[in-house]
């Protein structure tokens, strides 16, 4: 007989056994199985073994008979090929499994359950159930005949329903592939990075060449990158960027243009991020260069670049074009500017410019993040307003009335926290009278100085309120 043996994979040493006692016996056993994930289509050869077999061997576990088990999944062709199991399934408990477990094709004929050598009593069962007496080979010859006359007609129907059948079960595998994607780009924009893009090389590694994955992927870890953050002893810049930038590297072979940009862009900004560890080898301005040839306006090729020349203070006259191109060409806008303010806001000599970038929101209804409202504060206002020098380079990034104007849409007294009221009034003081409100400057110099008094308090932040009121006087 051709014999199917399902099995567990906990059972495969029994099953390789007991394959060999078959074959033996003159038995052609099938027990092979490509290794399949769950949720895949079983191999065309594993349904074609079923569908061609004599009789199956089913070995009954409490895993073989558990939902979504693969030995189910073949009991399932099995049920296709014999309407009835009668004579042609075997069924073998070879671990303690409740018969009420099992499924009812399976319980409709009697289940062995092996009391010494189990490979030894399949064996015995097999040879009684094979279909050798002389009334059964008559039944199979005119069977056979019968076959021929309707073999065209049959071998047609099996040949379409064959075809459904394969068109269906590439239709399921896209389907849970798109799925899975777009599970994996919830993951990304939720901030999961490293377990999206495990995710999504899975489905491309399933899928290869499917284009909604490849990009879905890419702009994962497009994101990662922008977004990425060193933790202190925990992860550093390099070992992220290991993850993250093999993805961008495969689709330049394809991407043209824009994307092609974005993705040199972005492995540019890879080895930025792997300098900034100390492990950079390449110069990311090679890889920004690059992008600017296939996209002339891309913003992240200028952002980046940029932001690169902000760790020279030197070379902030040759980031401010950069950035204006970047913000340009109207893609990513909180990008750009969460690199302007990165790169500004490390110290205090850039602090100005941040200021400048503030009012540019401004004027254009861009909303502002709080975290950047909070740097603004310690580096341009806040305590630094009370150093004179540090007041006067403000004072310089913009016009007055734009100055004072944008201090107060920051900063709104309704918004301020108790902590820093004192100096918020002493900033807004100094910005009134740099703009040549000496009045409204002197009745909150005057305010700041008796409150100060009031509760007893000395120290610089007086002494600069006295100034300052002695200026507006």
């Amino acid at each position: 007989m051709k014999l199917f043996l399902s099995y567990p994979s906990a059972q495969r040493e029994l099953a390789e056994r007991l394959a060999l006692a078959l074959e033996a016996e003159g038995h052609e056993v099938f027990i092979d199985r490509a290794d399949l994930k769950a949720g895949e289509a079983f191999h065309r050869t594993l349904r074609e073994a079923i569908l061609g077999a004599d009789g199956m061997v089913f070995l009954v576990t409490p895993e073989s008979v558990a939902p979504g088990s693969y030995a189910l999944a073949e009991l399932d062709i099995a049920r296709e090929r014999w309407r009835r199991p009668g004579g042609r399934v075997l069924p073998v408990i070879v671990a303690p499994t409740p018969i009420a477990a099992l499924p009812p094709y399976l319980s409709a004929v009697t289940v062995l359950q092996p009391r010494g050598d189990t490979v030894a009593e399949v064996v015995d069962a097999v040879a009684r159930l094979a279909p050798s007496s002389p009334g059964w080979r008559r039944v199979a010859m005119i069977i056979a005949a019968v076959a021929i006359a309707a073999g065209a007609a049959g071998l047609l129907v099996w040949q379409d329903a064959e075809r459904r059948a394969v068109k269906q079960a590439r239709l399921d595998a896209a389907r849970r592939n798109v799925a899975e994607a777009t599970s994996a780009r919830e993951l990304c924009d939720a901030g999961d990075y490293a377990v999206a893009l495990q995710q999504l090389n899975e489905v491309a590694r399933r899928a290869p060449g499917q284009p909604e994955v490849i990009r879905s992927r890419e702009d994962c870890a497009m994101r990662w990158l922008r977004e990425m953050r060193a933790i202190r002893g925990k992860q550093t810049f390099g070992e992220q960027v290991a993850e993250a930038q093999p993805v961008l590297v495969p689709g330049l072979a394809q991407a043209r243009g824009q994307r092609a940009a974005d993705l040199r862009a972005h492995i540019g900004w890879g080895e930025y991020l792997r300098g900034r560890d100390g492990t950079g080898g390449v110069d990311p301005v090679t890889h920004w260069r690059r992008a600017l040839d296939d996209d002339a306006d891309n913003v992240y090729a200028h952002a980046m670049w940029a932001r690169q020349m902000l760790d020279r203070r030197d070379r902030l006259d040759e980031a401010k074009p950069h950035f204006a191109q970047a913000l340009a060409s109207g893609r990513d806008r909180a990008f750009v500017r969460t690199l302007q303010f990165g790169g500004a806001l490390g110290g205090g000599d850039l602090a100005p410019y941040a200021v400048t970038v503030a009012d540019e929101m401004r004027h254009g209804g861009e909303s502002i993040a709080r975290a950047h409202r909070d740097r603004l504060w310690s580096s341009a206002f806040g305590s630094r307003m009370l150093d004179a020098d540090a007041r006067a380079a403000l004072f310089a990034a913009l016009p007055p009335p734009d100055l004072l104007d944008t201090f107060l849409w920051l900063f709104p007294a309704d918004e301020v926290s108790d902590e820093r009221r004192s100096l918020r009034l002493f900033s807004l003081a100094s910005l009134q009278a740099n703009s040549g409100d000496r009045a409204a400057a002197r009745a909150n110099f005057e305010a700041l100085v008796h409150d100060l008094r009031a509760a007893g308090q000395s120290g610089r932040l007086l002494d600069e309120a006295r100034r300052g009121l002695e200026r507006a006087r």
